[in-house]
Order: structure tokens, then C-alpha cells, then sequence
């Protein structure tokens, strides 16, 4: 039931980037309007931690806060690998919190080159040139960036070799390589279903630095593909706790994580496996992400401020909403005050105008909401003015003579 849930969840992800015009291809982002339904997202990895009884937050930065995660997922939007502050700031939360984990991913991998390749076979005739271009900037664009990736250097968890040529593992090879590691002893994946692709490679140190506190960093490969490191874990005997052990997981990239990797079935395994390495649930899970300038580290917990008036204009969606409101104040602004000529002083309206005393009385009766009352003082009126007295009166249609007449 919960894989039908994933599966459902991942194709939600890729469809909602095929209804629109310019697929999102935002990288690392768990949520927002950029980024949740992208090709390259992390939504659907973060639902699937979910699933299994994990709690969920989204940082971009880090802070002495971090200690009351249990578990670190980082997608560094970033081809150089971690900078020196952020692995002892992290190495160290590892050291005071024990028995946590952090999982770092690499960043070389761009799924919206292979969502165009999975729609180019099925494309119309006449958008199978557009589909060719569009393969061909991605491609491009990924290349571009990834040109800041540092030829063959050491960091403290793993060494980048830049210069590799690209490789597929899975349905892409014409002999799928042999998977090795404990995460393939139990046979259960299949190697022919994956669809992995590696261009620069992350490798385990073969000689691990000593941490700050004199501990030895050791390495443990979990899964690879041939001779090529996929998964491995990192450990140190000062992260652990007794009952359990603090581990860095490093992931070569993100071509089984992402939104649209995990539309694969055989990929789901492999993000299954993962989520079970954290440990048993409840975990409160903590999906770090950081732009093309790194991960920003403070020393003491940023203050929260709300937005002021003018900044408010910045936070989506709330610019949206008030600039709509801004146009319609402005309008009604314009149709109410705006004074079209050179203004003038209206005349008034004149007080010899018994009409506006016959409305003036009117009203006042019609404010008692009194009928009879009101019906009694027009008939006084009337007997007083003689205003009922038929014009056939009589008295009043009688003609006096004219002088002299007969």
C-alpha cells in the first residue's frame, strides 16, 4: 500500500511539470511555488520519509537548533564539495548528538536531461525538433555549471574526481554491472532496472583524516556499481552512543533520489533502504538546502523578523496578493477623488423652492413610520387650506355680472 502511495506521489511530481509550458528544473527544494514539482525536487523523498512515521522540516542554513534533529538530508545545490566550516559544524553535531545521521548527496546529476530524453521517443513528429533543442540547452546548461566542479581534491569525507567520463548503470549499459555492497547481498534489486548516471565521482577516502577530537573517520561502501562507489557511510567510534552509532551516508548523486528518478520502481528500493538506515521511527528529519554559494552556518540562532510593509513585497505569495490589492485601491483611488476641468464651486440649490419643502415634510412623516399619523396631518392640511374643496363649488363658480349687462 504505502510503495502504490510513493508511486502515486512521484508520478504527481513528473505530471505536474508535463502540464506546464517550461518544466521547473528548480534543484534540492522540498517545497514552495519553484521548486516542489520539479524534475529535480526532493518532494517526493520527503513524503516517502513521511510515510514512515518521520518528521518533517525544511532549513536553509545552520544553527545550534540543528541538535534537536535527529537526521540530516542535504542536496547541495553546489558542484564544489562541502567547505571546511560546514563539515566541522555538522561533524560536531554528530559528536554531541550521537546516533544521528546526516545524509549528503552529491550534486552532479540533472534530471531535466533525462526527462527530455524519456519524451523525445514519444514525441509527435512535429515537436520532435523543439523536444531536440530542448535536450541539447539542458545539456548545455548543465555542463556550464558543472564546469566549477574542482579537478581530483580530498575533503574530509570523500574525494571528487571530476575527470571521469560519463557512465550509466542499469538498463543504459549493454551488460549491466554487478551490484556489490550490503545493500545488494539480499538479491532483491535488479540491476538491469536501474537507471543511474554518474559524471563526476565521489569515492571514499582511502586514508580518512582524524576529526578534531583525535577520532578516526572510517568508511564503509554499501552499494556499488562495478568499480564505482554509490553508497557509503561514514563512521567514527566518538559518534556512538552505546545503542547506537552516528554515521555520514554519502550518496554520489541524486539519480535515484530525486523527484523524477523515483518514478522508478528499483529506485524506490534504494530510497527505502536509505530511509531505513536513519533508524526506527519516530525521527525528526531536517532536509537542509543550500544554493550555488554554500550552506551559511551561525554561531548563535538567527533572530525571526516579519517582513515589514515594504518587504512583504518580496514573499510569495503574498507580493502577489497585495499588489493586486495596490491596483485596486489605486483605481478606486482615481474613480472617486479625480476631478476631470478646473474645479469650481457647485451653486446651491435655491430656498424659495417649495418642491424642496414638500420633500423636506416627507421625509419627516416618513421617518415617524407612522401611517395614520401621517395620513391624519395631510387631511388637517387640507381642511385648513381648503385643498379638498371641489372645483365646482357654487360659491366659487358663480360670475357676477358685468356692469351694464343684462
Amino acid at each position: 500500500m504505502k510503495l502504490a502511495k510513493w508511486l502515486l506521489a512521484a508520478m504527481a511530481a513528473l505530471l505536474a511539470g508535463c502540464g506546464s509550458q517550461e518544466i521547473d528544473r528548480t534543484y534540492g527544494k522540498r517545497r514552495g511555488a519553484d521548486g516542489e514539482a520539479s524534475v529535480n525536487g526532493t518532494a517526493v523523498l520527503a513524503r516517502m520519509f513521511e510515510l514512515a512515521d518521520h518528521k518533517i522540516q525544511t532549513r536553509s542554513y545552520l544553527s545550534p537548533s540543528v541538535d534537536n534533529f535527529d537526521v540530516i538530508v542535504w542536496f547541495p545545490d553546489d558542484f564544489k564539495p562541502p567547505g571546511e566550516e560546514p563539515q566541522k559544524f555538522l561533524e560536531d553535531w554528530l559528536y554531541r548528538g550521537q546516533g544521528k545521521t546526516l545524509i549528503y548527496v552529491g550534486r552532479d546529476y540533472d534530471a531535466m536531461i533525462d526527462y527530455w530524453q524519456k519524451v523525445l521517443p514519444t514525441a509527435p513528429p512535429e515537436q520532435g525538433v523543439e523536444v531536440l533543442r530542448r535536450l541539447a540547452q539542458a545539456r548545455a546548461e548543465h555542463a556550464l555549471a558543472r564546469s566549477a566542479t574542482p579537478d581530483a581534491k580530498d575533503n574530509r569525507w570523500f574525494r571528487v574526481r571530476a575527470d571521469e567520463p560519463r557512465r550509466y548503470v542499469g538498463r543504459r549499459q549493454e551488460q549491466a554491472a554487478p551490484l556489490r555492497g550490503p545493500w545488494a547481498a539480499d538479491g532483491r534489486l535488479r540491476p538491469a532496472e536501474l537507471d543511474l548516471v554518474i559524471d563526476a565521482r565521489l569515492e571514499p577516502l582511502k586514508y580518512p583524516p582524524h576529526d578534531d577530537f583525535g577520532g578516526q573517520l572510517r568508511s564503509e561502501t554499501w552499494l556499488a556499481a562495478g568499480n564505482v562507489p554509490l553508497v557509503w557511510r561514514i563512521t567514527n567510534t566518538y559518534w556512538n552512543d552505546g545503542e547506537s552509532d552516528g554515521q555520514i551516508i554519502v550518496v554520489n548523486n541524486g539519480s535515484f533520489l530525486l523527484n523524477l528518478p523515483l518514478v522508478e520502481h528499483e529506485h524506490r528500493k534504494l530510497a527505502a533502504k536509505l530511509i531505513a538506515a536513519c533508524g526506527s521511527p519516530p525521527k525528526k528529519v531536517l532536509f537542509l538546502e543550500s544554493g550555488t554559494a554554500g550552506v551559511t552556518v551561525h554561531e548563535e540562532e538567527p533572530v525571526t523578523s516579519y517582513p515589514t510593509v515594504f518587504e512583504a513585497f518580496t514573499v510569495w505569495p503574498l507580493n502577489a496578493i497585495l499588489l493586486h490589492f495596490v491596483v485596486l485601491g489605486l483605481v478606486i483611488l482615481a474613480c472617486r477623488w479625480t476631478v476631470f476641468g478646473r474645479p469650481r464651486q457647485l451653486p446651491r440649490p435655491p430656498v424659495s423652492d417649495f418642491g424642496h419643502h414638500v420633500e423636506a415634510l416627507g421625509d419627516l412623516l416618513a421617518r415617524t413610520r407612522d401611517h395614520a399619523y401621517a395620513q391624519n396631518r395631510l387631511a388637517e392640511y387640507r381642511r385648513q387650506t381648503g385643498a379638498d374643496r371641489p372645483i365646482t363649488d357654487p360659491a366659487q363658480a358663480a360670475t357676477p355680472p358685468a356692469s351694464g349687462g343684462r
